[in-house]
């Protein structure tokens, strides 16, 4: 019987790598490399040590991450050990490892790599650290208000902080400390025919003080700037505004910049008498006022205000099926640049432990701009425990809870809609999929809410398959909304190498579904990642699996161009490794995933669909039938 689609979680398993098996038994300190060693050259350190190691700590905790980079030639799915003092900290296939420190310690730290088949590198690569206190930031643009009778009031904006939380701001007079207080402004007295200078500290909760602000010139007698006049504002898009003002002219001194201010909080002083602010949110409304700052830090009394509403985001206009990896940056910044070729999202949020529990949660960043741009943000609901799954169709409370739990989540965050990601069901529980499917189908449909499902491919309906009949694409087609058909898995991470997607049954899966009622509700899901399997692959050598950007930078590390199957449509390589071990790449790129467009299209298929946005093949979105209608 034919092998199908592997679950997404696998594939994202392998995607971001994670902790490996524990280590061999090995020596205290890591082996480096020694000049007098005969088993070991220069050269071959060289190619095995990982460079550019760096360690950034994490805000006010702990732990900081270590990472680096690998020896030009590595391949993909190399396993790299992190020592601290001698003492090994844990095993990855990433290219970075958290690494828990102390307040004021010093370390020193080592990576080195294993080879495919696990043998240790005889090199490592060394970084000393001192993890040293940080304290709060300097209190930003201090300014005088009200200096005018007996007192001044001295504000300024909050710290950041650093290893402790700021409690407290400390105000100097004349470089001695006057008082301390919680908030962000000081009422102080002052005399007559006096000048004072004041700076400001912030203080945290272990004591420390941070570098002092810059200072407060304040003179009695001196008359603070007129508000700037003639303010005006506009929408320069749906992230950007323009502001604008007649400058302010003192009665003495001279005029060192302008504090605009948003909903009465300041963000930022300028030179100039415009400025464009970014980064805000579209279709919201924000009202601005502008104060002028003197010479000595006075401030002028605020403008009056102006209100700008931020312009609605142009909307998508797509059609593509596309998931995206919520734990990465990445995906999303993929998912910005491309939204106006994108229907639906399916953020990975959901996923289910070993007893049966649902986990995860909204992001509330990525599924509000989704929607801000009319993008369909169905999540998806992931299960790939074969035994979870049974437990959850066979045990009548816990199927209950499951159908309460989906339905909670998409009333309480407002989604389109779900995606369902059962794919590791038995064969024996069909029926109880299909009608907890029917089920869900009929809770979201009486609140106009989409379900979509992703089922493996398959190009007959037979029994006993150990994935694909488990999906009775009949049944199933007449309930939900979208089919999401996984149109790869032909070759996986233990088969031996080949193609993921094979074209020759691609094209046997989609001509079956052609022949089905309701072939528009399917959707051809397509892989966008590469697989690189060491030493013939199999069980005993599992494949890697990166992106298509990895795999572009491998190849061209190892100097070797890709070469084009037609059979199987789809690129491969094949490079030896730098401890003799032989590896065999195949991957897609936008010119082969075309051919599978066209021929979803072609077929009838009611679109087509990614796993998942992040580093593909770029050119894929210039392809007409993306950008184009369906």
């Amino acid at each position: 019987m034919r092998r199908l689609a592997l679950p997404l979680t696998v594939l994202l398993a392998l995607a971001m790598g994670g902790l490996a098996s524990a280590a061999p038994h090995h020596p205290a300190k890591p082996a480096t490399y020694h000049a007098n060693a005969t088993h070991h050259h220069a050269s071959a350190c060289a190619r095995e040590k990982p460079t550019a190691l760096k360690f950034t700590r994490g805000d006010g905790k702990t732990f900081g991450t270590l990472s680096w980079k690998p020896a030009r030639g590595t391949p993909h799915g190399t396993r790299y050990r992190v020592d601290r003092d001698g003492k090994v900290v844990g095993q990855t296939r990433r290219r970075s490892m958290r690494v828990n420190v102390k307040i004021g310690q010093r370390y020193v730290l080592w990576v080195r790599m294993f080879s495919s088949n696990g043998r240790p590198s005889g090199c490592a690569t060394e970084l000393k650290i001192r993890t040293a206190y940080r304290l709060p930031s300097a209190p930003a643009l201090p300014s005088a208000s009200d200096a005018s009778g007996p007192t001044v009031t001295i504000s300024w904006q909050r710290s950041t902080r650093g290893d402790g939380r700021v409690v407290g701001y400390r105000v100097l007079r004349n470089g001695i400390v006057y008082a301390q207080t919680q908030g962000t402004s000081m009422v102080i007295r002052i005399s007559s025919n006096s000048n004072y200078s004041f700076t400001v500290a912030a203080v945290d909760s272990n004591g420390r003080v941070s570098a002092p602000s810059a200072r407060v010139l304040v003179r009695t007698g001196h008359t603070p700037p007129p508000a700037p006049a003639g303010l005006e504002g506009g929408a320069l898009s749906d992230t950007s505004v323009a502001l604008s003002w007649q400058p302010s002219q003192p009665a003495r001194g001279s005029i060192a910049g302008y504090r605009v201010l948003r909903d009465g909080t300041p963000v930022g002083q300028y030179d100039a008498t415009s400025v464009q602010l970014t980064n805000l949110a579209p279709s919201t409304t924000y009202t601005f006022t502008v104060v002028a700052v003197d010479s000595l830090g006075y401030l002028s009394g605020p403008s009056a205000s102006v209100s700008v509403l931020t312009a609605d985001p142009t909307p998508t206009s797509g059609h593509v099926y596309a998931f995206l990896l919520a734990s990465t940056d990445q995906s999303f910044q993929d998912f910005e640049a491309h939204y106006q070729e994108i229907g639906t999202v399916s953020p990975t949020y959901y996923d289910c432990d070993a007893n049966a529990n649902m986990t995860g949660g909204n992001d509330v960043l990525i599924t509000e701009w989704a929607q801000a741009r009319k993008v369909q943000v169905l999540p998806r609901f992931d299960c790939q425990r074969s035994a979870v799954i049974d437990s959850i169709l066979n045990n009548a409370t816990l199927r209950q809870q499951w159908l309460n739990n989906i339905m909670a989540q998409v009333n309480t965050n407002g989604y389109d809609g779900v995606t369902l990601d059962f794919e590791a069901g038995y064969a024996q529980d069909r029926n109880l999929y299909t009608s907890f499917v029917t089920e869900l189908a009929g809770l979201l449909h009486a609140e106009g809410k989409t379900l979509m499902l992703c089922v493996s491919g398959k190009t007959a309906d037979v029994p006993n398959n150990p994935r694909s009949t488990f999906f009775d694409y009949n049944s199933l087609s007449a309930q939900v909304d979208i089919m999401f058909v996984l149109g790869w898995g032909i070759h996986w991470a233990t088969s031996a190498p080949g193609a993921q997607d094979d074209m020759t049954w691609v094209r046997q899966v989609v001509s079956y579904i052609a022949t089905l009622p309701r072939a528009n509700k399917y959707v051809l899901g397509m892989q966008l990642y590469a697989m690189d399997w060491p030493d013939g692959g199999g069980s005993a050598h599992p494949a890697a699996s990166y992106q298509y950007a990895d795999a572009v930078n491998l190849a061209a590390s190892t100097g070797i161009t890709p070469t084009y199957d037609p059979t199987s449509d789809a690129l491969t390589f094949s490079y030896t490794d730098t401890t003799g071990v032989q590896h065999t790449v195949w991957f897609t790129d936008a010119a082969t995933e075309a051919d599978r467009i066209s021929l979803a299209q072609a077929d009838g298929l009611g679109g087509v669909g990614v796993w998942r946005l992040g580093e593909e093949d770029q050119r894929l979105w210039d392809d007409p039938l993306i950008t184009g209608a369906w």
